[in-house]
């Protein structure tokens, strides 16, 4: 199966335009071959396609809103745990709050810097090793 996470989205978007072309511009030399028999036929045809495209539009919107809800979900319990945690941390006798407070810092700017930039598989793996150990 085609994975298209490997590839940047310029060649894909360049790819599937020039397949577009291509299709329109064979759909209008069978069409001018043919002859122009039916044009209600096509009217009828782009209305159908059209709505097609409207409800893929729709469908395409709500999962993205699930996922933006999901995500915005669990950014905000992460948040409110390590607020949590910092509070609790600071109750900690004195050599081992300042420990618990300077860890708790470390894995926040780890999370931060994976958020900043789109890291490889590689250094996601290590990014995350690092935060949990």
């Amino acid at each position: 199966m085609l994975n298209l996470g490997n590839y940047e989205l310029l060649p894909i978007l360049l790819v599937s335009v020039a397949a577009l072309l291509a299709a329109c511009e064979f759909g209008r030399w069978l069409g001018v071959r043919i002859g122009n028999r039916g044009e209600e036929d096509i009217s009828t045809l782009e209305g159908a396609v059209l709505g097609l495209l409207a409800l893929m539009i729709g469908f395409t919107f709500a999962m993205s809103l699930a996922r933006f809800e999901g995500r915005r979900e669990a950014i905000l319990v992460e948040a409110n745990s390590i607020g949590t945690t910092a509070l609790r941390a600071r109750l900690l006798p004195a050599p081992h709050n300042t420990e618990s407070v300077k860890l708790l810092k470390d894995y926040v700017q780890i999370r931060l810097d994976i958020t900043r930039r789109v890291p490889s598989p590689a250094e996601l793996s290590a990014v995350i090793t690092r935060s949990s150990g």
